[in-house]
Order: C-alpha cells, then structure tokens, then sequence
C-alpha cells in the first residue's frame, strides 16, 4: 500500500561551507580534466563495480554520462548566472569532443554506449559466454536518444533517427519481455541489433519519447504503446514492486519516476498527468525509505520537476561532498547481463543478484545534485 503523506527530513546538520553552484560546475570541471590511459579526452571518469558500491578499481569508457550531464547542463544554463554559464559552455564543449568515437562506423546516425572507432574489450566478458560467443553490443536506443538531445540534433536528423526506431520493436516470442502481461505492447527493443534479444525498459522508452518531445516529432503506434506501458505499470504499480523487471538497466523506482518527470517536463502529456498524484505518493514512499542522501535528491528533484514542493532537505557540506555525493552508493545505471537471456533464467539470475554491474559517475552525481539546488533556487 502506498504511503501518502508529507514527510519534512533533515539529513545533516546545519553546514558550516554550504555548496554552490559554482563549487559544483568547478568540480565537475576537474572531473572532465582527470587523465587516465583507459580514458579519451572528455569523456567523464565513470566506473564499474560487480557490488552495489562505489568503487574506482574498474574504470569505464563510455558516452552515456557525457550524454546525461551535458542535457542536463543544458537544461539548467538558462537559470544561472553569467560566471556560471561560462563555466557550463566550457564543460559542454569539452564533454562533446569524443561522441565522433562512439558513433556508427556505417553512419546510420546511431551511437554505440561504448567506442566503435577502435576494438573494444567488453567489461562483461565473465558472462557474454552465455548469451552469445561472439558477443558484440549493437548501438542502443537509449544512448541515441540522449545523444539527440544532449548535441541538439536537427528534427531532421532526429526524424531519421526515429524512423529508424520503428524496425526495432518488440516482435512476440523473440522478446525478453519484462512481464508476459505486456507481450501484446509493440514497443521499441533497447538495441538496434536484429539478431540481438529484444529487451524492453521503461526508462530506455521514456528516453526515446523524450526525444520525439523535444523536436516535435510525429507519434508512431509505438511511441503510443510504450506511453500506453508507462502509464499501466504505473497503475499496477509495478514501479514499485518490480523496478528491475520493468526497468532492467535503471533498476531503481526512484530513477524510473525521474525518468518519467524529465519526460513530462518537455510538455504535457494528459495520460501521465492524469496519474501525477500517484506518482507523488511513490516519490514520497521511496524517499521516507530510502537512506541514501543522492536518491534523495534524486526524489526530491523529480517531485519539483512535476510542480510539486518536496520534503525538506539539506544539502551536504562542501567537505563531505566527495564522501555522501561523488562515491554514494547509489548507482545510476546498471549492466544487467541476464536481461539478455529467457525471462525464466532472467529472474533466477536476477533474484541471486548475479551478473549485475553497478555504473557509478562521480561528476553527473554532482550535476544531479547541481540540478536539485539549481530547482529549489528558482522555486523560492
């Protein structure tokens, strides 16, 4: 049963250096400047652990969360001071230089989470042995779409791009479906790769309408059913009972209701405003039981993103950013190597916690929380 109810929260007492903005573009600067011999100018540090805990053994090359932090910078640079928006300008254009590296060698338009332009050691390789032997990751949808956004891509380009998207759809007994109640939903697979298993995510499609939002594109029957699958696991509330299963790659209620405002806050959709006061009584349930400062805010940013005041709550000292924000615990994104395979290994798998990689970024957590305190200013 959802909780409804306001909860007013404080986490730390009062903080003797209180965080700026500024302090948080500086520290996301130095973070873009970090070099490393696995690392390609401008791409963010970000790292892999096979437990849900920060750690910095296994770096990882990727454009995923250059994608995330520069629309998410972009989203903010209106509200910010001049001195402030230099400093985004010269974050943004750094964080741009690498995408070229990322992208389809055949140039479809796509892109890859990691490089193309070279070979590339997949840091699954203890499991690809059991989804293929020859186990190369097509591009995927989800990191196309972000990287429409984040480069501001033309409608045109945007507009191939979805058309592209419409061959790759669920197509019955082939899916690794979430939930065997949504096998009727024609909706998009995550990959762009015919002979890749069709795997379904609920933030992966609320990504990729984020797209067609953004550059005003015509809605396809898929773009219908995957609002039509939001809008119902929603109401059935498996948000919140089953997150990884509908969410395979997020894995996180908390992630799948920011996914959902930062899709509701490009323009109003009737279908998910209808359920907002559902939403609201989730983000408050998740944050009244989590213990995680970032989650938190990830909450209470979700919660403003939807017109809503959110709990109280207190950002960190600047000398305990590093500790509660930068190496939180709380991963963003997550690989999950038995979303490739049949749902009846999937769920076995997935309920012994067993081939799950935890994606974590020192810098977008700090653009997250840079998004929270940039929110809260502009409410006041």
């Amino acid at each position: 049963m959802l909780f409804c109810g306001f909860c007013i929260c404080s986490l730390i007492s009062s903080a003797q250096q209180p965080v700026t903005e500024s302090d948080l573009l500086l520290r996301i600067k130095n973070q873009q400047a970090i070099r490393n011999q696995s690392l390609i100018d401008g791409v963010l540090p970000s790292y892999i652990s096979r437990k849900p805990t920060m750690s910095s053994k296994k770096i990882d090359t990727n454009i995923f969360y250059n994608d995330l932090l520069i629309y998410t910078l972009k989203q903010l640079a209106p509200s910010l001071n001049y001195s402030n928006q230099v400093k985004v300008d010269s974050i943004i254009q750094r964080g741009q230089i690498p995408f070229p590296k990322f992208e389809n060698r055949k140039g479809r338009g796509t892109y890859n989470f990691w490089r193309t332009d070279s070979a590339y050691s997949f840091p699954y390789m203890g499991w690809v042995g059991l989804v293929h032997k020859k186990f190369a990751p097509p591009d995927d949808l989800d990191v196309t779409a972000l990287t429409m956004m984040a480069l501001k891509k033309d409608s045109t380009t945007a507009r191939k791009i979805h058309q592209l998207m419409q061959n790759y759809t669920h197509h019955g007994d082939k899916s690794n479906d979430v939930e065997k109640k949504y096998q009727s939903y024609r909706l998009y697979s995550s990959w762009f790769g015919n002979k890749f298993p069709v795997v379904l995510d609920v933030c992966v499609l609320a990504n990729v309408l984020c797209m067609v939002q953004a550059n005003n594109l015509r809605w396809t029957k898929s773009d219908s059913a995957s609002l039509h699958l939001m809008v119902t696991s929603i109401i059935n509330t498996d948000v919140v009972d089953h997150p990884l299963h509908i969410s395979p790659y997020y894995g996180k209620t908390s992630i799948i209701l920011y996914h959902f405002a930062r899709l509701m806050s490009i323009r109003k959709i009737a279908e998910l405003e209808s359920v907002k006061p559902l939403l609201k009584e989730m983000a408050l349930l998740e944050f009244n039981q989590s213990s995680d400062l970032l989650e938190k805010i990830i909450i209470c940013t979700t919660m403003m993103k939807w017109g809503y005041e959110p709990p109280v709550l207190e950002v960190p000292d600047i000398t305990q950013l590093e500790k509660l924000i930068e190496k939180s615990n709380f991963p963003f994104f997550i690989g999950n190597v038995p979303s490739f395979l049949s749902h009846s290994k999937r769920t076995f798998l997935t309920k012994l916690k067993l081939g799950l990689y935890y994606h974590y970024c020192p810098a977008f957590n700090d653009a997250l929380l840079l998004e929270y305190i940039s929110l809260k200013r502009n409410r006041i």
